[in-house]
């Protein structure tokens, strides 16, 4: 066998790595956009909630329900974070015992 051959022998030995496919690499783009749109929609809603009941038509308290939106907002916006990132984790932490495991 000359060296030649021995390079495509010990070349055609090797495992291939495992490419990331398509939906490996977007997954993380779509935890950025889910999580974005998570923490400004929690803030946006509760906050003009209470900016609509703070106008002088409605309860006239203008600066009241406005914090308290938002402080709500706040809440809420933390605890899907929490739930999103928890979640990614999960997964993440299955697919590494999965590829051990093979």
């Amino acid at each position: 066998m000359n060296s030649t051959q021995e390079k495509i022998y010990y070349m055609a030995e090797q495992p291939k790595p495992d490419r990331p496919t398509s939906r490996e690499w977007a997954r993380p783009l779509w935890l950025i956009f889910n999580v974005g749109w998570s923490v400004a929609l929690s803030l946006l809603i509760p906050t003009g909630i209470g900016y609509w009941l703070d106008r002088p038509q409605r309860l006239d308290t203008h600066p009241l329900y406005t914090l308290i939106g938002f402080g709500i907002g706040t809440v809420l916006a933390f605890y899907g974070l929490y739930r999103i990132l928890r979640r990614f984790y999960l997964e993440q932490k299955e697919q590494e015992k999965d590829k051990v495991s093979k």
